[in-house]
């Protein structure tokens, strides 16, 4: 497999056609079509096919493209490191950080980092498990800066633990229930969640199957972590949080910490990346400022 075959295909996908695609990449349209079918040669398998809607992937596309897009970030850091040695362009660094660090510790963080790499790119990703975990295998971002509940963590990942983060139940100030201190007084309440296999509410709900007791029936899905806040603090749902939220201004507040008499299953804060994927100069630079500040 050739790089310029790969970018084809790659430029394809992000552009929707092959003609859009050749005008990216500043090639003819029979070019570009040529490195895809090239690419299909190589690898014995049809990758992508035309619809009213424009090209898609295959299921052999769709794989390809995932590695592909690993392979040309891990390429662009090499230059990029190659570049700051010579003293050429500056360093650009993707990360995924989750809600409880960009509603608390973010701004300090980029501080610092601003102070040691002034001129750096950065692009940041909301960081809820299940998109952060999309988000680096394909490429999108360099690591990410999660929580993680135990037992819940895929092989293809590395996990650098920063901090322990205990859960509560969360509501708004002046929530009906805010005095409730037994699960049957909060049961029946309307919950908000995010229903990936590794997320907290999954986990939550699992450990009450296992100790008996009801799980909530009465959910809305919710999988942005600002529709979910803008809905807890604005009606009488419930959500769980980090304790953290409570110590952080000015959200702290907004909510009240439901008194449950019960153990919430915890999380942990930490650094997660792809096994084995070396990071760049500035994104480690980012992520030790992520563990010294978010500690």
């Amino acid at each position: 497999m050739k790089d310029y075959q790969l970018k084809a295909l790659l430029q394809m996908v992000e552009s929707g056609s092959i003609r859009a695609a050749a005008r990216a990449l500043g090639l003819s349209q029979p070019a570009v079509t040529k490195a895809v079918r090239d690419l299909e040669q190589e690898v014995g398998a049809p990758l992508i096919h035309r619809s009213f809607r424009g090209v898609q992937l295959t299921e052999f596309g769709q794989e390809l493209s995932m590695r592909a897009r690993l392979a040309q970030m891990q390429l662009a850091l090499a230059r990029e490191e190659i570049q700051q040695l010579l003293g050429g362009k500056q360093a650009s660094v993707s990360v995924a950080v989750t809600p409880v660090v960009f509603m608390g510790a973010l701004p300090q963080v980029l501080r610092a980092f601003r102070r040691e790499l002034p001129h750096a790119e950065i692009k940041l990703y909301e960081g809820l498990m299940p998109w952060a975990k999309s988000q680096l295998r394909e490429g999108f971002a360099h690591f990410a800066v999660v929580g993680v509940t135990q037992g819940t963590l895929d092989p293809d990942f590395e996990f650098e633990p920063i901090a322990r983060m205990p859960m509560m139940v969360a509501g708004r100030a002046g929530n009906p229930l805010a005095g409730a201190r037994d699960w049957a007084e909060v049961e029946g309440a309307e919950w908000l969640v995010h229903r990936a296999p590794d997320s907290v509410h999954t986990v939550l709900f699992n450990h009450l199957e296992k100790q008996g007791l009801q799980v909530p029936r009465r959910t809305m899905e919710a999988n942005t972590f600002g529709v979910s806040w803008g809905l807890l603090t604005t009606t009488d749902m419930l959500l769980v949080l980090p304790e953290h939220f409570l110590h952080t201004e000015p959200y702290g507040r907004q909510i009240v910490r439901i008194p449950l008499q019960m153990d919430l299953p915890d999380m942990t804060l930490g650094i997660l990346k792809l096994r084995g994927a070396p990071m760049s100069h500035a994104a480690a630079k980012l992520a030790t400022l992520f563990h010294r500040h978010c500690r």
